[in-house]
């Protein structure tokens, strides 16, 4: 289920990456493919952390209170959640949902 998760959210941002076995390995590499602006840089990390955030919360909900897993449903919280934090918590110009849904790189680049 996490391999799946991983592969749509690298989908959605149209990169190219190896997703290693490894969380600090998995960072390094995700940490790598921006090369640009510091904002940018930003947004693809806190892009990271809700991914890892969303993942736990699954987690946690399928072990404590029997729930279930919806790979698309996981990933659409992840943008959800990711366009949200992006507003509050960092320094871009305002993005509408559905610009992030269609390119978060280019709310992060602008």
């Amino acid at each position: 289920m996490t391999w799946r998760v991983w592969s749509k959210i690298i989908t959605w941002l149209e990169v190219n990456i190896i997703v290693p076995g490894n969380l600090f390995a998995h960072w390094r590499c995700w940490d790598g493919f921006v090369r640009n602006r510091k904002e940018s840089k930003r947004g693809v990390r806190l892009i990271w952390q809700t991914t890892i955030w969303s993942i736990w919360n699954v987690r946690n909900n399928v072990i404590f209170n029997n729930g279930g897993i919806e790979v698309e449903d996981i990933v659409e919280e992840i943008k959800r959640l990711s366009w949200s934090w992006s507003l509050s918590r960092m320094k871009i110009r305002p993005c509408l949902y559905y610009e992030w849904l269609w390119n978060p790189k280019w709310c992060l680049e602008a």
